[in-house]
């Protein structure tokens, strides 16, 4: 009989996008970093990534996160964040959802004053997530993101139907090219998600030809895999809507974590909106919003960056144990497109 590889795995989304926490299962090697993880699973579990990702299991827009031991008593955790193409630095939807999920299912232990603290190490550096709860139920997170910086502005591109365009290149845990599309005919809507995609990816291969990056301070990161677009606001109160379009063509639901990070530094940067200003985040369903702030400034190697934070809440779907057997090709997952 065929032996079969379960994993464990909690579902959530916020504001609609969605996460598979992936919480047992990996044997990964004692005392290694984030990276060194990340490294062993592409050699070793890249299978699981695929199996809980794809269809059947997942679908096109599944996102994950590999939730993993802490390399040393700096961190309580690791998150190594996946979905059916590759792995992504950081996720902000994913972060609040991940550390909500630890403490209502008591992976973590929670902090008697309602508030805990969950240090987490990411391959785009650390991450803190302070999760509020009040007895039995768990409100919402905020977390202080990495550092944000803008890399470039005005990048020109050309879409057709759209014509030119420009881009600034901002790092928010992971790269975004954002377009500003306020003067422009394309609307952010779930009906448009197929257009959106379509001009997501001819945005991302034209800045990609044209600008290479490398983040000052981490030396693996030199990848521009996100597009954001965004303009005016359909709820009120919120700064803008946004979508970010990434990996094979997928859409983000929510208004995006590191996108949220990435979206305040660029405004900041242009004299939008100022340091400890509060704002708030429309994302493609226009369901809710995640509320953002800048802390202060930083260095970044010679780049002055801002200290973002993120806070939004998160919903719980379920649980499952997959079992996975190897041998089976279209249970190794698959995609239709």
């Amino acid at each position: 009989m065929q032996t079969k590889n379960v994993f464990d795995v909690i579902y959530t989304h916020t504001e609609g996008e969605p996460l598979c926490i992936i919480h047992s299962g990996i044997p990964y090697p004692v005392n290694s970093t984030v990276l060194e993880k990340r490294q062993f699973l592409t050699e070793h579990y890249d299978w699981v990534r695929m199996a809980l990702m794809r269809e059947p299991r997942g679908h096109n827009d599944m996102f994950g996160v590999f939730l993993t031991p802490p390399s040393s008593p700096e961190y309580d955790a690791g998150l190594i964040y996946i979905d059916g193409k590759t792995y992504s630095h950081m996720c902000g939807h994913g972060t609040i959802a991940v550390a909500m999920a630890m403490v209502a299912y008591g992976l973590v232990a929670r902090d008697p004053s309602g508030t805990t603290t969950i240090r987490f190490e990411t391959t785009a550096g650390l991450v803190v997530a302070e999760v509020s709860s009040d007895g039995e139920q768990v409100l919402h997170t905020k977390f202080e993101n990495v550092p944000a910086y803008v890399e470039a502005q005005d990048i020109e591109i050309e879409l057709p139907k759209y014509g030119k365009l420009k881009a600034d290149i901002v790092w928010g845990g992971n790269y975004f090219g954002i377009i500003d599309l306020c003067e422009s005919e394309l609307r952010i809507s779930p009906e448009n998600g197929r257009e959106l995609i379509e001009m997501g990816l001819l945005a991302r291969d034209q800045i990609n030809a044209q600008y290479k990056i490398q983040h000052p301070t981490q030396a693996h990161i030199t990848d521009l895999n996100f597009i954001t677009f965004w303009h005016q606001p359909s709820i009120e109160g919120a700064m803008y809507k946004n979508v970010h379009v990434f990996s094979a063509g997928q859409l983000d639901r929510s208004p995006g974590g590191t996108g949220t990070s990435a979206m305040m530094a660029m405004f900041e940067a242009r004299g939008k909106m100022g340091l400890h200003q509060p704002i708030r985040s429309e994302g493609l369903l226009g369901s809710g919003t995640f509320e953002g702030c800048l802390l202060g400034e930083v260095d970044l190697n010679g780049k002055r960056g801002v200290r973002p934070t993120v806070k939004g809440t998160a919903s719980v779907l379920g649980t499952a144990r997959w079992e996975i057997n190897r041998d089976d090709p279209v249970g190794a997952g698959f995609i239709v497109r």
